[in-house]
């Protein structure tokens, strides 16, 4: 099976094109945008039996993307827009992917593995300590969460119109934050470093880790293994507290000033903000409104049983996994 990942020399992406190799998948196509992965001498080597390709292309470019596609058997798309302004966002996230969903189902391929976000779910209406799991629906929209929300909600309604459109077998992966040397520590959902200070927003609330080889496991799991039409949350096991994870880095990292903000404060200082900027029209951004306050901040417990039912298990224990970023982050603290 010749299997196409997208966004192959990023953080996640070399992991996945990795993994791909280590389960037998010896006939790659790896997309990159720039450059490509400094690694893929080292797996030619390791498997000199692979046929590993690297193609550069711009998604955004729809008139170059057909021989990216063709005679692909299995697409994993990993790239994505995940910083710069929201209209770089969706524009790389959205538009790169209609782009690539529309020479796909062209080209013919037949199954397409999409990795999404835990940014697309409608949180907001589940109670303090319900269970997250793939029956929680997912945003209608999703602009009320911000750009990057929008966006990654945006992209799971253009897979299922041309899933519909073309019929390809679709798998959806939904990881919560990705974690690991080479990215940065912490997600908001720990808080925000702001003026010297770090203010500690997530406080009790699980902190629903995905350590990126655990996370490229699992989406090479489903991509081999899953039903047309599966989705899957992955997030690892034995997760912390945002307020332990923060402690614990604070310990093996480096000393931060820390500012608790408790989440009666956070969700009232959110409304006062929202209401300011409503009066002055705008002149004092609303960031942190109340919808993302109650839908990130609050309590609530994380499945992976779907993930586990496929056949997937967590090979790096979170323990582990902590004590390796840890050591990471502590060699290379500024």
């Amino acid at each position: 099976m010749k299997v196409l990942v997208t966004g192959a020399a990023g953080f996640l992406g070399t992991r996945i094109s990795e993994r791909l190799l280590a389960a037998g998948e010896h006939d790659l196509r790896l997309h990159f945008r720039s450059a490509p992965s400094a690694r893929i001498a080292e797996w030619s080597a390791r498997y000199p039996a692979a046929r590993i390709e690297t193609i550069g292309a711009n998604l955004l470019s729809r008139g170059s993307l057909d021989p990216l596609v063709a005679g692909v058997d299995c697409i994993i798309h990993a790239a994505a827009g995940m910083r710069g302004s929201a209209a770089d966002m969706f524009a790389n996230t959205v538009v790169g992917t209609r782009n690539l969903l529309e020479a796909a189902g062209e080209a013919g391929v037949r199954r397409i593995v999409l990795i999404s976000s835990f940014a697309v779910y409608r949180t907001i209406d589940l109670p303090d300590g319900a269970l997250h799991d793939e029956s929680v629906p997912i945003e209608p929209v999703g602009a009320e969460k911000g750009s990057y929300a929008y966006a990654k909600t945006r992209q799971e309604q253009i897979f299922e119109e041309y899933r519909q459109r073309f019929g390809f077998e679709a798998v959806i992966l939904r990881p919560g934050a990705i974690y690991g040397p080479g990215t940065a520590p912490f997600s908001t959902r720990v808080g925000v470093q702001v003026a010297g200070f770090f203010f500690s927003l997530g406080g009790r609330a699980t902190l629903p880790l995905s350590y990126v080889e655990n996370c490229a496991d699992a989406i090479v799991e489903a991509a081999l293994r899953a039903p047309a039409g599966g989705v899957y949350n992955v997030v690892d096991d034995d997760l912390p507290s945002c307020r332990d994870y923060l402690r614990a880095f604070r310990r093996e990292v480096r000393p931060m000033r820390v500012v608790p903000v408790p989440y009666w404060a956070l969700l009232a200082g959110s409304r006062l903000l929202a209401s300011y900027h409503r009066r002055s029209k705008g002149q004092l951004p609303a960031v942190f409104p109340p919808y993302v306050v109650k839908s990130m901040y609050r309590p609530l417990r994380y499945s992976n049983e779907a993930l586990k039912r496929l056949g997937w298990r967590q090979r790096v224990p979170t323990a582990e996994a902590l004590a390796l970023s840890f050591s990471h982050w502590r060699e290379h603290a500024s």
